[in-house]
């Protein structure tokens, strides 16, 4: 994720902060304060955030217990993010990931239950327990804090709606009877019906950061049901058929200039370079790289110095089904995978390409999304 700085590493995990974190420090030393002063507001939310970091940590231990890589964990304001290679699509291996994060809460939460029974008991005895006892800042006040914390992030968490944990749950639970898509369909509009219902209640009572939530879970859920319809319309699709027929390939001898005049006469922005002597795949050149390498003067420069090298672009097969170079996109960094028949390059596939072949599989009725 762009516009975060990585801070350490758990259980083999990238954590990293997004700079845009630093303003709910800020933010957080100034409201969570009171008479303590900004140190202690800064604590708490800092404290706060440890609880989100550990529920993140429980869905990505339990990812990789299945076998499913874990990019990173991102803290953002709102909240964080644990990236996985890929979504668990068995219900009982997504069930346990989704519960795992609100699990860890629930459990974080039955050990601070009596610790601050305990503390609060000792301060002013059981006739003298008040609100303020736990409101007040000190050790009993930050416990009760995150007590509170846990109990809310579960509670919101599992809340029936993509993306957040209880979505995923119930899709998880309707798999073990249904499809996959099926049980997304049904999970996603069930998740709307509650965003509306949020979105409502948000300004009804105006609470506009309730309401922007409400928005935000209704359109997250339907991208969710958006790219399961297309993962489940392109299994059934062999990657040959999303190839662009193109002649057009590169010579590593060109130089930058050289290509530059050649994009200017052909609709492709990436273009593959190939050895002249045996059709070797060497690498690809962007038109967004060229250009900057012209506006840079490197117009002399060979191609193969600015162009993205083969090692670093996915591989795949011309007979896997497209849905692969699909999920091979999603989780590298290049624009394009690489397509060969045996040893022999064949071409390049897209996101564009992926797009194209679906969308004439809906037109022609073979997918039907169901969602914007």
């Amino acid at each position: 994720m762009s516009w975060s700085l990585r801070v350490g590493k758990l259980f083999g995990i990238d954590i990293k902060i997004h700079f845009t974190f630093l303003l709910i420090l800020i933010w957080g030393a100034l409201n969570y304060g009171g008479s303590a002063g900004p140190l202690y507001g800064l604590i708490v939310t800092l404290a706060l955030f440890t609880l989100v970091l550990l529920h993140e940590l429980g869905h990505s231990v339990a990812a990789l217990w299945y076998g499913i890589p874990v990019k990173d964990i991102t803290l953002l304001p709102i909240g964080g993010v644990a990236r996985l290679e890929r979504m668990p699509e068995k219900p009982l291996q997504e069930l346990v990931v989704a519960i795992a994060g609100p699990a860890v809460n629930v459990v974080l939460a039955a050990i601070l239950l009596p610790i601050v029974g305990v503390l609060a008991v000792s301060q002013t005895g059981l006739a003298g327990l008040t609100a303020s006892i736990f409101l007040n800042p000190g050790l009993t006040g930050l416990l009760s804090f995150l007590l509170m914390a846990n109990i809310s992030l579960v509670v919101f968490n599992m809340i029936p709606a993509f993306p957040l944990d209880g979505g995923r749950v119930f899709r998880a639970i309707l798999g073990f009877f249904t499809t996959y898509q099926n049980a997304t369909n049904i999970a996603v509009q069930v998740g709307r019906v509650f965003a509306i219902l949020m979105g409502f209640v948000g300004l009804f009572y105006g609470q506009i950061f309730l309401a922007l939530i409400a928005f935000f879970i209704y359109l997250a859920g339907g991208q969710e049901g958006q790219a399961v319809a297309i993962k489940s319309a392109l299994r059934n699709v062999k990657t040959a058929e999303a190839l662009t027929s193109t002649d057009v390939a590169l010579s590593p001898y060109a130089t930058v200039g050289q290509v530059a005049s050649m994009m200017l006469s052909t609709p492709y922005p990436l273009l593959p370079v190939l050895d002249p002597d045996n059709g070797e795949f060497l690498g690809v050149a962007s038109s967004s790289g060229v250009a900057q390498a012209m506006q840079q003067g490197h117009w002399y420069k060979n191609i193969t110095e600015i162009m993205q090298p083969a090692r670093l672009i996915p591989k795949i097969s011309l007979h896997a089904p497209l849905v692969d170079a699909q999920e091979k996109l999603a989780t590298a960094s290049s624009q394009v995978v690489a397509v060969y028949d045996g040893l022999h390059f064949k071409g390049l596939i897209t996101a564009n390409d992926i797009y194209r072949v679906f969308r004439f599989l809906s037109q022609s009725g073979y997918a039907s999304p169901q969602f914007a």
